[in-house]
């Protein structure tokens, strides 16, 4: 079984960062404390905002994708966000 890597590349409204780095802090707390989880780590720079997530396993990311918060912190951030762009990888090993 090899791990899971997610990178979200976010465009925030300017005017808004504030708000979604309180939403992205929230999430990443969140989202490390569920099993299977080895990181979720958020940089900026100025409006935009790249995400590093990985995961033991594929399974371990739909489990993510199904829990609370992820579906509140995706409902609050929709407003916020200009572009998001998602891209999935496969560990090598």
């Amino acid at each position: 079984m090899s791990t899971h890597v997610i990178t979200v590349r976010y465009e925030i409204r300017p005017e808004k960062m504030d708000e979604f780095i309180e939403l992205i802090k929230e999430n990443s707390e969140k989202s490390m404390a569920e099993p299977g989880c080895l990181n979720y780590e958020a940089s900026m720079a100025g409006n935009k905002v790249f995400l590093y997530e990985k995961y033991k396993s594929e399974d371990d990311f739909k489990f993510h994708t199904n829990t609370e918060h992820f579906a509140n912190y995706a409902e609050k951030i929709k407003d916020l966000v200009i572009n998001k762009e998602v891209t999935m990888f496969k560990g090598l090993k």
